[in-house]
């Protein structure tokens, strides 16, 4: 049986912890009825809250619910192939704000572009912590270089 919206709601910090620290990606919602958004090896799973407190689990969902609850064994997994990334765009904005790691100048949605950290080609994660908004230019710019390659040039430009 799945538990009630307020119980989902009264856990959620805790949740979100929990599911941060097994590898998963928390996203933003994109509607008042998610109440949990997270990405994880399978893809996105949602936890929803109805009008008349009731939930539905979507995805892995119900899953990694149960084992919260249960203090048992999840992990997010790792993703091997690349997502569409809009929500993880949002949350990088949230984060992050609107700046380019680079050049530190204001991107937009027309010349933003998200950059791995520690690039896919060299065995960086597609997750959130190894992601960062840049211009388009100064994402091609970067290319493949290393982690510290890419943090040498944005000291460089941030000097000018």
């Amino acid at each position: 049986m799945t538990p009630s919206r307020k119980k989902v709601e009264g856990a959620r910090p805790k949740f979100i912890e929990w599911l941060v620290a097994r590898g998963a990606q928390v996203l933003r919602p994109t509607n008042e009825w998610e109440l949990v958004r997270f990405d994880c090896a399978s893809g996105v799973a949602i936890v929803y809250g109805n009008s008349k407190g009731g939930t539905t689990f979507t995805g892995e969902a119900l899953k990694a619910w149960e084992a919260f609850m249960g203090s048992g064994a999840w992990s997010a997994g790792a993703r091997t192939k690349r997502v569409k990334l809009s929500p993880i765009v949002h949350t990088l904005l949230e984060r992050d704000g609107d700046r380019c790691f680079y050049c530190f100048g204001h991107t937009s949605d027309a010349d933003r572009s998200v950059e791995h950290l520690v690039p896919v080609a060299h065995g960086g994660p597609n997750h959130i912590s190894n992601l960062v908004l840049a211009h388009r230019a100064c994402n091609a710019l970067a290319g493949h270089m290393s982690a510290m390659e890419k943090i040498r040039i944005r000291e460089q430009r941030g000097a000018q």
